[in-house]
């Protein structure tokens, strides 16, 4: 493979306007013959439930690529208190970190974590600069904590506000309508369902 030549402009801006997208934060954990290895990763997006798939984007230059041809791996949806697990995944060791891994599972993966999916390989495709790695999940449990969260370009950890629900107004229904005709493709003669 050839060394990995620096961002363009273009790129940067490009990479800029992704990272206005938040989302969530795992660790793709894998066996190799050294141990348990991990990826932090941020594009982990659910496939299908019929089979059940998921997909994570590993670049080519990075080394678990190789890594995860054809083997199972566990998807780790990391919790806020985990913000120094994605970093020591993400290529920033940290020598103190006793990396939490749950002992009795058939595919390495993180104990403490929000969720986890354990996948067996399911394909594989090349698209641009990354590797696309479909699993099909074979077992899975979620814990009720916060997610991390990326967004750009830093780990957040912190809940967007968000107001109370509350039953529409007379004056929000209205305001709602206008609104819905004003940006719907087809202008006012679009069906409106009352709110």
């Amino acid at each position: 493979m050839s060394p990995k030549s620096p961002p363009s402009p273009e790129q940067l801006a490009l990479r800029k306007c992704l990272g206005s997208f938040p989302t969530g934060v795992a660790v793709i954990t894998y066996a190799s013959p050294e141990g348990p290895r991990g990826a932090t990763v941020n594009s982990f997006v659910s496939v299908s439930l019929d089979p059940a798939l998921i997909l994570v984007s590993i670049a080519k230059t990075a080394r678990s690529r190789e890594g995860l041809d054809n083997v199972s791996f566990a998807v780790n949806v990391l919790g806020t208190h985990q913000c120094d697990v994605a970093m020591h995944f993400a290529g920033r060791p940290n020598e103190c970190l006793r990396v939490p891994w749950q002992q009795d599972a058939e595919v390495p993966r993180l104990r403490e974590c929000a969720a986890w999916l354990q996948c067996a390989p399911w394909r594989s495709v090349e698209a641009g600069d990354h590797v696309l790695f479909i699993g099909e999940v074979v077992a899975h449990g979620h814990h009720p904590s916060d997610p991390l969260i990326f967004h750009a370009g830093a780990f957040r950890t912190d809940k967007p506000s968000s107001p109370r629900w509350r039953p529409p107004s007379p004056i929000d229904s209205l305001d709602l309508r206008r609104d819905l005709e004003r940006w719907s493709d087809a202008g006012s003669t679009t069906h409106i369902v009352p709110v």
